[in-house]
């Protein structure tokens, strides 16, 4: 495993998050409410006004279920804006999965690295290590207008790691 070098400015870094996913969750965090509302307005005008002192148990029960999966929803979707998915720093790549993503982070030197490409739809990012394994990182959770950024500095990293070599 390489060593990172004596990095003279540690704090510089770019970090992607997730936001792309995080629409998701709001969008199944709203689809949640709106049942929800659907389930009472359905309650309200059909049942209360045909018989009054009906059971009211099925829809609270349904209401807390639908109102916990929205919260978990809305949660999940800030936590997905505002961490990292992807850290490029100049002592390497930092990768950060879904679940558990500061238990189970990966931090790949660029001494490790031979080369990392971006495929040309944009969707993926190929990096070859000095071992002979190859990692492939799907970027679709990065918004599409921030890939570009992303593609550009692991370009430039790779072309001073190649300019260094020589």
């Amino acid at each position: 495993m390489g060593k990172p070098k004596n990095i003279k400015e540690p704090e510089k870094e770019l970090r992607f998050t997730r936001s792309r996913q995080a629409v998701t969750f709001v969008g199944a965090g709203l689809i949640s409410l709106c049942i929800l509302g659907f389930i009472w307005f359905r309650v309200y005008f059909n049942g209360l006004e045909n018989n009054p002192n009906g059971p009211l148990f099925v829809p609270i029960l349904l209401s807390v279920i639908l109102i916990t999966m929205a919260v978990l929803f809305f949660l999940v979707a800030i936590h997905c804006t505002q961490h990292a998915f992807i850290i490029l720093s100049p002592l390497g790549l930092e990768l950060f999965p879904f679940w558990f993503p500061v238990k189970n982070f990966r931090m790949l030197y660029w001494s490790e690295i031979n080369d990392a490409k971006i495929n040309k739809e944009m969707n993926l990012l190929s990096i070859d290590c000095n071992n002979g394994s190859k990692i492939f990182i799907s970027i679709k959770p990065i918004p599409t207008n921030i890939r570009s950024y992303l593609k550009t500095a692991i370009e430039r990293r790779m072309q001073e790691k190649h300019k260094d070599a020589l």
